[in-house]
């Protein structure tokens, strides 16, 4: 069965930008300070070249007073969507383990 590319993948740098940096008027530059990390790491995240790591996501949920388990799910969702999109095939050997049936124990 093939999964056909319903909506663009939303990046979590994507959310970041727009759901946070531009709703709140800041600029990439005054949120990496504040964050203390290099400006390039936070422009790869917006732009979809880096992941939110766990250092990351401490950071940003301590900044925008969310969680680091917010950043990370956003992260862990796309990254889930994006392998089942790409390589779907790539699984198709792995089969389910079929477990054998034990016999029932009478209880005493």
């Amino acid at each position: 069965m093939s999964r056909k590319k319903i909506i663009e993948l939303t990046t979590p740098g994507e959310i970041l930008k727009e759901e946070f940096l531009e709703a709140l008027g800041l600029k990439e530059i005054e949120v990496a300070k504040a964050l203390d990390i290099p400006a390039s790491r936070l422009s790869e995240i917006i732009h979809g070249k880096r992941a939110i790591s766990l250092d990351t996501a401490m950071r940003l949920s301590i900044y925008f007073t969310t969680t680091p388990l917010f950043w990370l799910n956003l992260q862990n969702n796309y990254d889930l969507q994006k392998i089942q999109e790409e390589s779907p095939k790539c699984f198709g050997a792995v089969r389910p383990l079929r477990r054998r049936r034990r016999a029932l124990v009478p209880l005493k």
